[in-house]
């Protein structure tokens, strides 16, 4: 364990400092209550003057295809796995190509795009709790749109997906088609992806679209031009940049339309 910057961790290059543990394998994995729990740390935001908790990165990436899907340790990057499960002409993760996050964050998250999500496919979660080690099936837990009920405080260990046998040719098909869509609309640069919830079924993007606020800009933050709900942070923006920003675009789309935004990010530490 170390002390260390927290920009360095996440995508969009900016936090203060914490006490950082690298768990790269699930053997060395201990969880305290107050712990703050990464994967990928692509849709996270810190505050520039650090967390004062303790931050577990889950970087243990072993992952085993079973005849009926596959079991991933937390840390795996979730677009590899997706990407390995087509070549083997397994489908149901060919929405989930990629997509930077972990498979740990895609469960807490319940990550979707293109008409899938991740809770569909989840048979099993393994937890580390400070009691111990948690087998949770999937019929203990309740995904929703961007979140899941049912797991216990703690740090995800593994995750065993199901998948079945598809058709390859169909398989990349679609995988090509996800990605073609995914270039012609997602920005690239320094982001933490989709920065708000979609409200009543309408996309967020829409809402911040149709207010005018493309371009809009706090300090080194500014609302993609491509993308309306995304955020990019130029080099040496402040993560109280990408916060400010999110605020002043949430009060304008409530002033014009009176719809409440609510985050999709996670902001850890004190703003």
């Amino acid at each position: 364990m170390s002390r260390m910057s927290l920009s360095s961790l996440l995508s969009v290059s900016a936090g203060g400092e914490a006490e950082v543990k690298i768990v790269r394998s699930v053997r060395e994995a201990e969880y305290r209550e107050r712990d703050i729990v990464l994967g990928r740390g692509t849709n996270v935001v810190a505050s520039d003057r650090g967390v004062t908790e303790r931050v577990l990165v889950m970087r243990c990436d072993e992952v085993r295809f079973t005849r009926g899907g596959v079991i991933a340790e937390s840390g795996a990057p979730l677009g590899v796995l997706a990407t390995e499960a087509c070549r083997r002409s397994l489908s149901g993760l060919e929405w989930a190509v990629g997509i930077p996050g972990s498979v740990g964050g895609a469960v807490v998250m319940n990550a979707g795009a293109f008409g899938g999500e991740t809770g569909r496919l989840v048979r099993r979660v393994r937890v580390l709790t400070e009691r111990g080690i948690a087998d949770i099936p999937s019929g203990d837990l309740t995904f929703s749109y961007r979140g899941v009920s049912g797991l216990p405080h703690g740090a995800i260990l593994e995750v065993e997906l199901s998948l079945v046998p598809g058709d390859a040719r169909k398989i990349f098909s679609a995988v090509s088609e996800n990605i073609k869509r995914r270039r012609e609309s997602q920005p690239s640069g320094r982001s933490a992806g989709s920065v708000f919830l979609a409200c009543d079924g309408v996309p967020a993007g829409y809402h911040i679209d149709r207010a005018g606020l493309k371009g809009l800009r706090c300090g080194g933050a500014h609302v993609s031009e491509k993308h309306a709900n995304f955020i990019i942070m130029d080099e040496g923006a402040k993560a109280e940049d990408f916060r400010a920003l999110a605020e002043t675009v949430k009060l304008k789309v409530y002033s014009a339309f009176g719809v409440k935004l609510k985050e999709e990010v996670r902001y850890i530490g004190r703003f």
